[in-house]
């Protein structure tokens, strides 16, 4: 019986030394550069590792669970063959870093938490026993017979003072025991907090050492030689992030350019931390799928016509065209396009790519996978810019300063949302489309109050064209009035129109324009001039409406 024990523990033991032997040597790489794309993130890892003579198999940990295996790829240095990898999912339990492992300082912070914790644990036992003390002389009073011979005299005075006794005992406990538990739970709040900031301080961060999967690789290398120390680098794309570009569009003195300052908004949840990388933005796109379709014959039909009806956009300054039907509000969709810091470093270089272009930055950074938002300023352009006010005083009785940049496609912009400050003050948000076909961009400001507009309108009162006629005509006659309030002076673009008709008892005749442009297909009427500091300029145009008697229109 003997014999067999210890023949089975001999196998056991070979058994363990077995696997002891087999078990795959496993290494992590560290991130060195990340190249964010618009909705993903292409990682690149530097690892290194011994390698014999022949035949080695390793495992690379630390991967994000988001990786996108297809996207592996791996590049050497030395002498050697990957002959084949598999890329495998591994949940993982990570270990907290040893205390050896802390600064001096953090160190010194958790030696004085913990003396903090002592102290507080300490009160607080005191605390419990104190209340467990007076709890049971609660107990023991409750439990107290107030009257032991009910048939004597002076049972009912023994009885009013045993009340009293027990009254105010009770109350000088329940106070106490109030106090007390109050006490401890201020404490135990604190003891909560110190533990927090301990386990801070021990973990990095406070989601550096949950439970999650990992992607692991295991590699089958090939040597022709021993190698003490290989590096091997490989790349793949990975999921979770995502960057936006905006920009702060700033502007100064007239006589100074206008700053666009391009900015990343970065989130990134991969489950990997970015410690001290190289970051690049690409606009690029992979994995888009968008590809050049076909043409195919296109064999015409006859189709019933439906009217449609198009909403004119607020700030199309080309939409003006109501007709006179006693309906104004298509006018009222024409206004004037409105826009509802530091020097950062020059060290990023930009360059364009087939599909897109790219942006490294020249500092390292540190982004941690906590899905925050993080901003990144990429670069800084500048541009001549002339500015001109605008004027729509049958919309509103306002003015509305713009910048004129007619070089603006030298600084190769994005799409992307925008923040104008005047003067490092915010004045409002904008859209910078990098396919607008005009040669000048043409970026609302905001109000300039310091310029004075008012509309009145007059009409005569309708008349008979003739004696016998059913056909009435009325005069309008409308009046605009600009002052520049300004100690400086201003080039100002005002836009009024005459309605239109589309009824043929209905006419419109243009009179006097006061030398507007007129574009008769959709009735604008535009006045481009300057005005000095203070000065006051007038506009006076009328038309002529006739239509039948008794018909009731809008004229404004």
């Amino acid at each position: 019986m003997k014999r067999i024990i210890v023949s089975l523990a001999l196998v056991f033991s070979l058994t363990l030394n077995a696997f002891a032997q087999e078990e795959t040597p496993t290494y992590s790489g560290k991130i060195n550069q990340v190249k964010v794309f618009l909705a993903q993130a292409q990682i690149e890892k530097t690892v290194s590792f011994p390698l014999k003579q022949g035949n080695n198999e390793i495992i690379l940990s630390g991967n994000s669970q988001y990786m996108q295996t297809q996207s592996l790829q791996f590049t050497s240095i030395n002498d050697f063959i990957i002959t084949d990898f598999t890329p495998f999912m591994q949940y993982v339990q990570p270990k907290q870093p040893s205390e050896d492992k802390l600064s001096a300082d953090k160190k010194l912070r958790l030696k004085i938490l913990r003396d903090s914790l002592d102290l507080l644990n300490n009160q607080n036992s005191d605390s419990y026993t104190l209340v467990s003390i007076l709890s049971r002389e609660k107990q023991v009073l409750d439990n107290m017979k107030i009257m032991s011979q009910p048939q004597s005299i002076d049972s009912i005075p023994k009885i009013k003072d045993g009340l009293s006794y027990y009254r105010d005992k009770m109350m000088e406990i329940s106070k106490m025991l109030q106090k007390e538990n109050a006490i401890v739970s201020k404490r135990s709040i604190r003891i909560n907090e110190i533990n927090n900031q301990i386990n801070i301080i021990l973990q990095g961060a406070e989601n550096n050492f949950q439970p999650r999967n990992e992607y692991y690789i295991r590699l089958n290398i090939y040597s022709d030689k021993n190698i003490p120390m290989s590096k091997l680098s490989y790349t793949y794309n990975v999921g979770g992030v995502y960057w936006q570009p905006f920009y702060d569009v700033k502007f100064t003195k007239p006589s100074d350019p206008a700053s666009f300052v391009l900015k990343a908004q970065l989130t990134q949840q991969t489950g990997e931390d970015w410690n001290d990388v190289k970051l690049i933005f690409s606009t690029e796109q992979p994995n888009s799928g968008r590809m050049l379709g076909n043409l195919y014959p296109y064999y015409l039909q006859p189709q019933q016509q439906h009217a449609r009806t198009y909403r004119k956009q607020a700030n199309n300054v080309e939409s003006l065209g109501a007709k006179v039907s006693g309906v104004s509000e298509d006018a009222a969709e024409y206004a004037v396009p409105m826009a509802n810091a530091t020097k950062y470093s020059e060290m990023t270089v930009s360059q364009l790519t087939m599909l897109g272009k790219e942006y490294e930055i020249g500092m390292k950074h540190t982004i941690i996978s906590d899905g925050k938002e993080k901003i990144i300023a990429l670069e800084t352009k500048s541009t001549k810019a002339d500015y001109k006010h605008y004027t729509i005083p049958k919309i509103e009785k306002a003015a509305y300063i713009s910048a004129l940049m007619p070089q603006w496609e030298d600084l190769e912009l994005m799409d992307a949302n925008g923040k104008i400050y005047l003067e490092n003050n915010y004045i409002n948000d904008t859209y910078i489309s990098s396919s607008n076909t005009e040669d000048t961009l043409n970026l609302s400001i905001g109000q300039d109050k310091r310029v004075a507009v008012d509309r009145k309108v007059a009409k005569t009162k309708p008349e008979k064209t003739g004696l016998l006629s059913n056909t009435t005509e009325t005069v309008v006659t409308i009046t605009l009035s600009i002052k520049n309030n300004n100690q400086t002076p201003i080039d100002i673009n005002v836009v009024d129109q005459i309605p239109l008709s589309n009824q043929e008892k209905i006419t419109i005749t243009a009179g006097d324009l006061s030398n507007a442009q007129y574009d008769e297909k959709i009735g604008k009427l535009t006045w481009d001039f300057s005005l000095k500091a203070l000065e006051q300029k007038t506009i006076t145009f009328n038309y002529t409406v006739r239509q039948p008697k008794g018909v009731n229109l809008i004229l404004n």
